[in-house]
């Protein structure tokens, strides 16, 4: 009996363990992200689908692929539409996009997401709890189209 318990609270503890980590790790599919970068462009987003990563960039929507193992991530075939707007913002979105590009591994602690990138630096997001999932790349192309978006002064 004394033995059966054992293996019960290895077994107990084992697996707490792990959830433990699940929280840590939480999956992106389905959620959402704002870049809380000092100095970037207001309202620039990531989602996740399950095998697609999307978003606003400052003045276009972008999209792509992603393969996920462990912490490691690999943003690829990216693509975007191909709004006009200021100098400044269309430098600052073009920087972001290039960013993107070179994002090597990834972590998510409570609700801020990080992307750690091959020159070392990093960009952090938040998670946008506030979405609605069913309308958000509605929304968002919609912005694009009336120019609701903010430019930093």
């Amino acid at each position: 009996m004394k033995k059966i318990l054992g293996i019960l609270l290895m077994i107990s503890v084992l697996f707490g363990g792990c959830s433990s980590l699940t929280t840590k790790n939480k999956r992106l599919v389905g959620k959402e992200y704002i870049l809380i970068q000092e100095n970037s462009i207001p309202n620039v987003l990531i989602g996740f689908d399950e095998h697609n990563f999307y978003g606003f960039s400052g003045l276009n929507n972008y999209f792509g692929r992603y393969e996920k193992k462990g912490n490691k991530i690999k943003l690829e075939k990216l693509g975007s539409t191909l709004m006009a707007g200021s100098d400044k913002v269309m430098k600052m979105e073009s920087e972001y996009l290039e960013k993107l590009d070179t994002v090597q591994t990834f972590k998510v602690e409570d609700d801020i997401l990080i992307f750690n990138l091959k020159d070392g630096s990093t960009l952090q997001y938040k998670e946008n709890k506030k979405v609605d999932k069913k309308f958000a790349r509605k929304r968002k192309l919609q912005n694009v189209a009336d120019g609701s978006y903010a430019e930093h002064g």
